[in-house]
């Protein structure tokens, strides 16, 4: 499994021994690659997280190790937190037939990550009701977390069945793939938006139904 951790930022600037050692806890989830994103800025490069990296951030961030399933262990180009227009995507899960989807939603893949697809079509989808339509058309009731980073700051995390813990701090969010101080599951099969007026959720689907899951709501085209 990848491992993922984030930072979102309410009032003040993480605090770096708590956000360095939430990416060395989701590195030990992820040997081949890592990278962590922040507003406008993504670092990737393969092979064991550094998490010295990230001690510097001041804002909100997203960050990604990676375990191959999808693409060559050596391949940059696979490596996350993705970027699709304006967002920063960090997925663990699997996405079934992803160059056929891709094919159907008529997108154009530069990686051979199955990642992309999901990223590029939550790239369209304008609300959190949009958000947990994507995930459930292309993971259809299957374990998945998921990190997305908008250039406003605001995080939107997810999880059906892989662990994502969260610590709400005054300065802000904290969040990894692994149990820390402090942190709390997310509730399982939810997508939530954390941002300046608060957070958000919204249901995921908790079984595969590919037919109620056709089309999805709030796309745009």
């Amino acid at each position: 499994m990848c491992g993922l951790y984030a930072y979102h930022r309410r009032s003040g600037p993480p605090q770096a021994n708590l956000l360095t050692y939430l990416a060395h806890l989701a590195g030990t989830r992820g040997p081949h690659g890592h990278g962590h994103a922040t507003q406008g800025q993504r670092h990737v490069a393969l092979g064991q997280t550094n998490p010295a990296r990230v001690s510097t951030v001041v804002d909100s961030v997203i960050g990604h190790a990676r375990l191959a399933t999808a693409g060559s262990h050596g391949d940059l180009a696979c490596v996350q937190p993705l970027l699709t227009g304006t967002l920063f995507v960090a997925h663990n899960g699997t996405v079934p037939a992803y160059r056929e989807q891709a094919a159907v939603h008529g997108l154009t893949l530069e990686t051979d990550s199955d990642s992309e697809v999901l990223a590029q079509l939550l790239a369209r989808a304008r609300s959190l009701e949009g958000v947990a339509g994507t995930l459930d058309l292309l993971t259809p009731g299957l374990p998945l977390a998921l990190l997305v980073l908008a250039p406003d700051g605001s995080v939107t995390a997810a999880r059906r069945g892989h662990p994502l813990y969260a610590r709400r701090a005054p300065e802000g969010v904290y969040l990894c793939s692994l149990p820390f101080d402090g942190g709390e599951a997310l509730p399982d099969s939810t997508v939530t938006r954390f941002d300046v007026a608060g957070e958000v959720s919204h249901p995921l689907a908790t079984t595969a139904s590919l037919r109620a899951a056709k089309g999805g709501p709030a796309w745009t085209l």
